[in-house]
């Protein structure tokens, strides 16, 4: 499995972009894009990549383009206007308690015992849940809890792991 933008095939995981867009990509080229501070020697991968037929691809490429100000290869790339809606919405950047970025598939622990409305039972502190969701409630994240099941939970309550 090699990365969708550089062609590394080492430390390649699986990220996604935006709900139902899924890609493979290198761990270098990843936190690149998610501290902002690219390394424009190794980002000239994106002249071969950015021709890619992965929307997921495409998408990324395109918010590493803007990111970067390259504006004459995003002028040359082509997007569907489905996909050219997504690159263009702002990332949502959700904290935990105590100001982490959370992100899809974090670990979490609870810090206040919360009441789950409708179920008549509570998640008690300490509890800790795993692969959080980000989700479409705004200051919420999406997961499932032991002896509960699927809930929003506010990321104000929560710590990262």
């Amino acid at each position: 499995m090699n990365c969708e933008i550089c062609e590394s095939n080492e430390n390649v995981v699986e990220f996604e972009v935006a709900p139902g867009y899924k890609l493979n990509i290198c761990e270098n080229c990843l936190n690149q894009y998610k501290t902002k501070n690219y390394n424009e020697n190794h980002m000239q991968c994106l002249n071969n990549s950015m021709w890619s037929e992965n929307p997921a691809t495409k998408i990324l490429i395109y918010k590493i383009l803007k990111d970067l100000g390259w504006n004459d290869l995003l002028d040359m790339m082509y997007l569907e206007d489905k996909e050219l809606a997504i690159a263009n919405q702002e990332d949502v950047v959700l904290k935990d308690a105590n100001g982490n970025v959370l992100q899809n598939g974090d670990n979490v622990t609870v810090i206040k015992d919360l009441e789950v409305k409708g179920a008549g039972k509570t998640i008690k502190r300490g509890t800790t849940v795993k692969n959080i969701r980000m989700c479409d409630v705004e200051g919420h994240v999406n997961c499932r809890v032991d002896g509960i099941g699927q809930v929003y939970l506010k990321a104000e309550f929560l710590k990262k792991i």
